[in-house]
C-alpha cells in the first residue's frame, strides 16, 4: 500500500489519517517494527517532516508484537489471529474481569480498544482466534462468519469408537439461561462435519469442521453422537486424562476481505495430545 503525502505534516499525523482507528501507542510500535518506508527508505521517528509528493509505503505484515500471554499468529493492519491457549477467555464474561482475557490482553498492550471480537472459542478449548481491527473491518468478518465463508476447522479426542468413517452431525441448539446448550426444536440450525483420522482401543481421533459456528456446537454434537469430547464434563465425558477438553482449533481460512487473497492459518496440535496418540495425516477430509 502506498500513500503520497498530500501536503506538509509530521509522520505520525500522515500515519493517523492513514489509519484514524489506531491509537499513537499503535502507530508508534508499528514504526518500532519497520513497516513503514519513505521514498524507499525505512522510517522509524514519528515527528519525521513530510513534503507534499512523497510516497510513503505500507508493508501489509510485519513482525507481530509480544504480548505476554498471547501467542500472535498474524497481524496486518485489518485483523489479528492468534493461538489461544487452553484456560483463557475470548472475552469476558462480565465486567470484573477486566482484562483476564484475549480480547483485554490485546487491547492493553497493543493501547487501543479498536480490536473487536468476531467469533469465539470456548475457554476449554485451545487454538486459532481471530480479532477484527476496527469498525469496518468487523463489520466485513460478521459478514463473513455469518455467510459462513470461512473456514473453521477443530481437532478432537471423544471417547469410544465412532463406526461411521466420515458425516455430518444436523440439530437445532438452544442455550439454556444456565449457560448450558441443549438439543431443541426452539433453537438455532448446528450443523458439524466430522471425519475419522483413527481409531484407538479407547478414543476415536477426529477432524470436525463448523457449517454453522454455533456457542458448543461440537461439544454438543459429539455428547448427541454418544461420542463426547474427552475432558467434559459438562457434556457427558467420563475420563480426563489430560485434566484438559481434548478440542483444538486448528484450521482457520478465508478469504482476506480487503485484499481478496486467500489465506489460512494453521495451529499444531497440543504436544499433549499426542500422550493419548493424537495426530494423523495432512490428507484432506472433506
Amino acid at each position: 500500500m502506498e500513500y503520497i503525502v498530500p501536503k506538509e505534516m509530521s509522520l505520525i499525523e500522515a500515519l493517523r489519517q492513514i489509519f484514524p482507528d489506531s491509537s499513537r501507542r499503535t502507530l508508534q510500535n508499528w514504526l518500532k517494527n519497520g513497516r513503514f518506508r519513505l521514498d524507499g527508505k525505512k522510517v522509524e521517528r514519528e515527528d519525521i517532516p513530510l513534503q507534499a509528493g512523497q510516497t510513503l509505503a505500507v508493508k501489509d505484515t510485519f513482525q507481530a508484537p509480544k504480548v505476554p500471554g498471547l501467542n500472535i499468529l498474524y497481524e496486518d493492519r485489518f485483523f489479528i489471529v492468534i493461538d489461544k491457549p487452553v484456560g483463557l477467555l475470548s472475552v469476558p464474561l462480565d465486567e470484573s474481569q477486566n482484562k483476564k482475557h484475549a480480547l483485554g490482553l490485546l487491547r492493553e498492550h497493543l493501547g487501543t480498544d479498536q480490536i473487536y471480537a468476531v467469533h469465539r472459542i470456548d475457554r476449554e478449548t485451545s487454538g486459532i482466534l481471530l480479532f477484527a481491527r476496527g469498525k469496518d473491518s468487523e463489520e466485513k468478518f460478521d459478514k463473513l462468519f455469518e455467510q459462513h465463508d470461512i473456514v473453521r476447522e477443530y481437532y478432537a479426542i471423544v471417547e469410544g469408537r465412532v463406526k461411521e468413517e466420515k458425516g455430518v452431525w444436523q440439530s437445532k441448539l438452544l442455550e439454556l439461561p444456565s449457560l448450558h446448550v441443549v438439543v431443541s426444536d426452539m433453537g438455532k440450525d448446528a450443523i458439524t462435519h466430522y471425519a475419522v483420522i483413527r481409531r484407538s482401543a479407547k478414543y476415536t481421533y477426529l477432524k470436525l469442521r463448523l457449517e454453522t459456528g454455533r456457542k458448543h456446537q461440537i461439544r454438543v454434537h459429539c455428547q448427541m453422537a454418544g461420542h463426547p469430547v474427552v475432558g467434559d464434563v459438562r457434556y457427558g465425558s467420563v475420563q480426563s486424562p489430560l485434566k484438559r477438553l481434548c478440542l483444538h482449533a486448528c484450521t482457520l481460512g478465508f478469504e482476506h476481505p480487503f485484499t481478496h487473497k486467500p489465506v489460512e492459518f494453521i495451529s499444531p496440535l497440543p504436544e499433549s495430545f499426542k500422550v493419548l496418540g493424537g495426530g494423523g495425516s495432512k490428507r484432506d477430509f472433506f
